[in-house]
């Protein structure tokens, strides 16, 4: 697929992150060099620059926009977070708050509008915390009345009011659920008190944040896969990515970018079945539909929950995906991955979750004609019975990778970029000619469009 291309100077090194602030037009992305740049997306070209790392070395991440602030932005640069407000200026002004919480270097940032607002930030010491966006009761006030009550405000008074604004409200630690680099994080919409952490220890964390708590661990250097997966690459966790809408159906899923190339996607609502069940003085399993489903569910047991997998069978990466999130504009249809192949790709991902899901069916009913005795032996199979689910959902799903027979393709758009990725984001602005954002290796954003 053709695409239309330009290219957004800047920034003296290489482009580590990006992201769309719709409600102004601007593209903020942060580099190597210690800088965020604001690019003006009627005219591609740059309106301001903000110093992140104040003099030192700290790179710039991670972005993400606040959610109760049109212009307002979050960035991560070494192990503080910084918070922007575009409406003071597109310079060094604009940073209004400083956060220092992080124990190491952050390096992903999400937020959140549920419940006053939170605020999570990822670092190298395998810790998320979680930071309220409230602001502190009486902070304002305190400040100002000491301001007109001793008259100009002293140096020191200058530095403890400083030092109050960059303590939040509350904050959360949320501490031994990675056993290495935590280097992503994502709320959930349905679920206010959930947020999801992905780590270079190959594994995904739901955290319950309201009672510092986790709820359920993905491993996915336990999980069996078709083929795809580099061999001697571990699927470190690299990026997260949640639908940012309250629909029930699409809220529970999430799209997990891997560092062996593969791509999966689960339900993170998905609850393994009570043991206490499967016996024959247990309950009864409810309605045949829900049966249907729990034996589905049980095909693959060394895979809870996975609902597609993407991988280089389907035309995927051939090295670790970098950045995975929703096209703007898509209605949580189709997925954007970039990787370290120096390739973009834009994904039907509701394809190979049908195809899955169908793989799914056929080897339940196959066990289910088995007999009981079988399908009990195939269940203690464990790996193997889960690999055979996914070389069945892999061929189901092979050859549609390419063609647009029965529907959509499953590999909707494809870009080569001249250098490895590290981020991607995507926008559906009226007036703007473009709706996909590259940083890369290299100085400049790349724009796309994929339309």
């Amino acid at each position: 697929m053709a695409a239309t291309t330009a290219w957004l100077p800047g920034h003296a090194d290489s482009v580590l992150c990006c992201q769309v602030l719709g409600s102004r037009k601007l593209l903020a992305s942060g580099g190597e060099d210690g800088t965020i740049c604001l690019s003006d997306l009627s005219t591609l070209k740059p309106v301001g620059r903000i110093d992140a790392a104040r003099g030192g070395d700290a790179a710039v991440p991670a972005l993400c926009t606040h959610p109760g602030q049109e212009e307002g932005l979050f960035a991560a640069a070494g192990s503080a977070v910084l918070q922007l407000d575009l409406r003071a200026g597109l310079g060094s002004e604009a940073v209004c708050r400083t956060y220092e919480v992080n124990a190491d270097e952050v390096n992903g940032l999400a937020a959140s509008a549920a419940n006053g607002g939170w605020l999570a930030a990822a670092d190298d010491a395998g810790e998320v915390a979680v930071l309220s966006l409230a602001p502190a009761a009486g902070s304002a006030g305190e400040a100002s009345s000491s301001g007109s009550a001793a008259g100009p405000v002293t140096a020191a008074g200058a530095s403890a009011a400083r030092a109050a604004a960059a303590r939040p409200a509350q904050y959360k630690t949320l501490r031994r659920g990675h056993a290495n680099i935590a280097s992503a994080v994502a709320f959930r919409p349905h679920r206010p008190w959930e947020l999801l952490s992905g780590g270079l220890d190959s594994s995904v964390v739901k955290w319950d944040f309201s009672r510092l708590r986790p709820v359920q661990t993905w491993s996915l250097a336990g999980e069996t896969t078709a083929s795809g997966g580099q061999l001697f690459n571990p699927p470190m966790v690299h990026s997260i990515a949640v639908p940012q809408t309250d629909d029930r159906g699409l809220s529970r899923l999430m799209a997990v970018a891997r560092g062996d190339g593969c791509i999966s996607i689960y339900d993170a609502d998905f609850k393994p079945a009570a043991a206490a069940g499967s016996g024959s003085g247990g309950k009864k399993g409810g309605s045949k539909a829900r049966q249907q489903q729990r034996q589905r569910q049980q095909a693959a047991p060394g895979v809870p929950g996975r609902l597609a997998l993407l991988g280089r069978e389907h035309g995927g990466h051939a090295a670790a995906v970098n950045c995975l999130s929703f096209l703007a504009g898509s209605s949580w249809q189709q997925l954007l991955s970039a990787g370290n192949d120096c390739r973009l790709l834009l994904w039907n991902w509701q394809r190979a979750a049908a195809a899955a899901e169908d793989a799914a069916a056929a080897a339940a009913d196959e066990a289910a004609a088995a007999g009981g005795h079988s399908s009990s032996s195939s269940l203690q199979q464990g790996p193997q019975a889960a690999g055979g689910a996914d070389q069945a959902a892999a061929a189901a799903g092979e050859g549609t990778a390419c063609s647009s027979e029965g529907g959509r393709p499953l590999l909707a758009a494809e870009h080569r970029q001249p250098r490895k990725i590290n981020w991607a984001c995507s926008a559906d602005l009226p007036g703007c000619g473009y709706n996909v954002f590259i940083a890369d290796t290299g100085k400049r954003i790349t724009a796309l469009d994929l339309r």
